[in-house]
């Protein structure tokens, strides 16, 4: 008698399990993936990349898998939630990595974070997005750091685009010369930083003379090819 109810047991548990599984999957099963906070891929691009294996089309299975540490990791992101707005629904929510600057190369606008990782790269300019331009060598492969034949040039690109960053720095192109020495071109203003291994205490006192000169819409040059920590900064006038 208790072999026959053990061979029952064996029959109905798996049975059991099986009904289990198909009425989840057939309730859970997700009908719509929302995304926010995309700007460089479409909403569908990102949802095929988060959600790439059968089991990310689910919601019970999908939570399983994110608790469990398994999610793709996305190069132009800082970091992105998954949440569930409904029984079949996924909402995707991208804290994407900024771009602060680019550099024109050949033809080509290279644009970077502040790790120097390329985030993206076009033939078209992008509007609001300040650039580096240079006749240096420049090679690069997408979410990776950009590579120049002169690293002490790459090194003073990324000291730049920090410190404009952090000092809130207003800036609508750097152009190296021939000599690797840098102009800022800020609206009307023309500024001659010359050639240094950093920039810190130029653009620590030049950041509010551009904000003073834009305020006044004023045009000129200022040369601070040989500036010094305490010296006068003087803006020429057009």
């Amino acid at each position: 008698m208790s072999e026959k109810k053990g061979k029952k047991w064996k029959i109905i548990i798996p049975g059991i399990v099986l009904a289990i599984a198909l009425i989840v999957a057939a309730v859970f099963h997700v009908t719509e993936i929302t995304v926010e906070g995309n700007t460089f891929f479409s909403e569908e691009v990102v949802a095929g990349e988060v959600c790439n294996t059968f089991l990310d089309h689910n919601v019970v299975t999908s939570w399983i898998k994110r608790k469990l540490g398994f999610c793709p990791t996305l190069p132009y992101v800082r970091e992105y939630q998954i949440t569930y707005p409904g029984i079949r629904k996924i909402h995707i929510k991208l804290y994407e990595k900024k771009i602060i600057a680019g550099i024109s190369y050949m033809n080509q606008f290279i644009y970077f974070d502040k790790d120097g990782t390329v985030l993206k790269s076009t033939q078209e300019k992008m509007e609001g997005i300040p650039l580096f331009e240079t006749k240096t060598m420049t090679t690069f492969s997408l979410y990776e750091k950009v590579q120049m034949e002169d690293e002490a040039l790459l090194s003073r690109i990324m000291n730049l685009s920090g410190l404009f960053q952090h000092y809130g720095v207003t800036w609508d192109r750097v152009v190296f010369d021939s000599e690797n020495a840098a102009f800022l071109y800020s609206g009307d203003i023309k500024v001659n930083l010359g050639k240094k291994d950093n920039y810190d205490e130029a653009i620590a006192a030049l950041s509010d003379i551009l904000k003073t000169a834009k305020e006044q819409k004023l045009a000129g040059e200022i040369d601070m090819s040989s500036y010094h920590a305490g010296g006068d900064v003087i803006l020429k006038k057009n």
